[in-house]
C-alpha cells in the first residue's frame, strides 16, 4: 500500500496535530541524560503511525526503528509541552 492510499491527507498540517520532530543522535543522548531514563523507558509510537509516515515523506527518508521523536504540544498550564516517543515496529 502506498502512503497516499494509507494516509489520504497530510495529518501533520492539521491544527489539532502537534509538531513531530526526529531527534539527532546528539539530541537523543542529551534528552535521555536529562530525563534520567533509557530509550526503552520512553512511551512508544508505531512506525506505521500516520504522523511517522508523513514525517518520513517530508524528510524524504525512512525513520529507523528505535529512533526517538519529539512531539511539541501547546499546553494551557505549561504553554509548551515536549514529549518523546520511541519508534517501534508496527
Amino acid at each position: 500500500m502506498h502512503l497516499e492510499e494509507s494516509v489520504p491527507f497530510n495529518v501533520l498540517s492539521h491544527k489539532m496535530v502537534p509538531v513531530h520532530e526526529l531527534l539527532s543522535d546528539e539530541e537523543v543522548v542529551k534528552v535521555l541524560k536529562r530525563l534520567k531514563i533509557t530509550r526503552d523507558q520512553l512511551p512508544k509510537i508505531k512506525e506505521n503511525d500516520a504522523c511517522i509516515k508523513m514525517l518520513e515523506k517530508a524528510m524524504g527518508r525512512s525513520i529507523p526503528e528505535r529512533s526517538i521523536v519529539r512531539i511539541v504540544r501547546d499546553s494551557e498550564t505549561a504553554e509548551i509541552a515536549e514529549v518523546y516517543r520511541l519508534v517501534i515496529r508496527g
